[in-house]
């Protein structure tokens, strides 16, 4: 198998800002790569934002060794891949998404069957899901070229508390497993999680000069309301939210407390260390150092949140232990976050 590098390059960009666009990843979050002969592929670089991503930043990666090309440094991933083009030489393309329905049920290790026929056609019976392991590490790798090779009629994977990975012939045929995939899971979830309703607009008690005080103290420089069903129903618990996915842990913060809407000082308290915080009843407040940061931190809380409502249905499913999660919130604020998230 054999494809010119330059329009392997310009198909993987493309299929990046597809991504984007249909919602199946958040920003820059997961990995996109394409085979170019037996021994190579393209991939997604890390660090580097999708609207930006240029054919001389997208890297040519070796499949042996996992060495590469140039300055410009490979998704951390970009040995997953790998693994999956030595495993499985007809395929030419893998494609790595934080997609939302996938990750949330990604929390029961029993992965998912799949029912309808038309799904069936594009992922085979069954999305399985591979064991633990932290992002970036060997030991997720492992896990991954395990399960790979354990399920060889399955193009559709889950990587637990963390995504999805597709792998096929093409990234036209890789994308609409990532589809395919969604609506299975989102299926699923909706069959086991009864949410409530969301609410759009902010509760009339978070004014503009509450905002401002708590803007001022816990040093961010925006603050954003979500009401969203699932963030909604739990925030109505009065609980702490556990770390049930990776990414929420690195983003928006480990064990999501939860303070009364007159309590602006717990508020705060909870924000100088983490990027959300619940409103008991009312739903939960976002941060960020940019507006983008704070609207990244919602939709993985509101993620977050489907997560615990599923995971407290579905049999054997346990939220991230706390030093896992507490690693990755560290590595997260140090090293990734001063640039884009890409894995």
């Amino acid at each position: 198998m054999a494809t010119d590098e330059k329009k392997a390059k310009r198909a993987v960009i493309q299929a990046a800002k597809e991504l984007v666009k249909k919602g199946l990843v958040a920003r820059t979050w997961g990995n996109i790569s394409a085979r170019i002969s037996d021994t190579q592929f393209v991939i997604t670089p890390s660090g580097l934002s999708y609207d930006t991503l240029t054919e001389d930043k997208v890297v040519t990666v070796n499949i042996r060794d996992v060495s590469y090309e140039g300055h410009v440094k490979p998704s951390s991933e970009a040995g997953i891949h790998a693994d999956v083009y030595k495993l499985r030489p007809s395929v030419g393309a893998v494609i790595h998404t934080h997609q939302k329905a996938a990750s949330v049920i990604s929390v029961c290790p029993e992965g998912l069957l799949i029912e309808s026929e038309r799904e069936k056609a594009l992922l085979g019976d069954m999305a399985p899901c591979t064991a633990y392991g932290m992002p970036g590490t060997k030991k997720l790798r492992k896990a991954v070229r395990k399960t790979v090779s354990d399920y060889p009629k399955s193009r559709g994977f889950l990587l637990p508390r963390h995504g999805a990975l597709l792998v096929s012939s093409d990234l036209e045929t890789a994308f609409l497993e990532a589809e395919a995939l969604e609506s299975a899971a989102e299926k699923k979830y909706h069959s086991m999680v009864r949410e409530g309703d969301s609410v759009r607009k902010r509760p009339p008690e978070l004014t503009k000069e509450l905002y401002i005080r708590i803007r001022r103290g816990c040093g961010a420089n925006h603050v954003i309301y979500t009401g969203e069903a699932a963030t909604l129903f739990l925030s109505k618990k009065g609980e702490k939210l556990l770390p049930w996915l990776d990414d929420l842990s690195q983003i928006a913060g480990v064990n999501i407390g939860c303070c009364d809407i007159s309590d602006v000082k717990s508020m705060v308290r909870e924000l100088r260390h983490k990027n959300a915080v619940f409103i008991k009843g009312h739903g939960a407040l976002c941060t960020g150092d940019t507006k983008e940061d704070a609207l990244a931190v919602k939709t993985i809380l509101e993620k977050g949140c489907m997560a615990a409502l599923y995971g407290e249905k579905a049999s054997a499913a346990r939220p991230l232990n706390s030093i896992d999660a507490r690693i990755q919130r560290f590595v997260y604020r140090y090293k990734y976050s001063s640039g884009a998230y890409n894995r």
